[in-house]
This record gives structure tokens, C-alpha cells and sequence, in this order.
């Protein structure tokens, strides 16, 4: 394997990831509120809600994820 290529798989492996975090989380909390609303009505206020809260949660994992990488994982207490 040529020197740059076990970075360069890596770093797919990492964005793969990422991706996968956040787009799992919001599609997730989507249909998850699709569901609700149809099961009680309420269209589109579970809709919206977990829609958010799936961004949410995927930006809060996609976060840990990355943050070895970023140098900030000393413990500051």
C-alpha cells in the first residue's frame, strides 16, 4: 500500500461516519414522527419535534465522534 493511502481510508472510514450519525439521527427522528402523528393525530407537531431532536442527537454524536481528532479531549477538572 502506497505511504498516504492508510490516511486516505481512514479518513473515508471517519466521513462515512459522520454522515452516517447525522443522517441516521434526522431520518430516524423523522419517520419516528411521522409515525406518531399518524398514530394520534397530531400532524406535524411529532413531525417537527423529533425531526429535531434526531439533528440534534446526530450533531451531539457527530461531535464525539470527532472530537479525539480535534485535540480538545484533556480533561480540563
Amino acid at each position: 500500500m502506497p505511504k498516504g493511502q492508510g490516511n486516505l481510508w481512514k479518513t473515508a472510514g471517519l466521513v462515512s461516519i459522520i454522515t452516517s450519525c447525522i443522517v441516521g439521527g434526522t431520518v430516524g427522528g423523522l419517520f419516528l414522527g411521522l409515525w406518531l402523528d399518524r398514530r394520534f393525530e397530531t400532524e406535524p407537531a411529532f413531525m417537527i419535534t423529533f425531526l429535531l431532536v434526531g439533528l440534534f442527537s446526530g450533531c451531539y454524536g457527530m461531535f464525539h465522534i470527532i472530537r479525539p481528532f480535534l485535540g480538545d479531549d484533556q480533561d480540563d477538572r
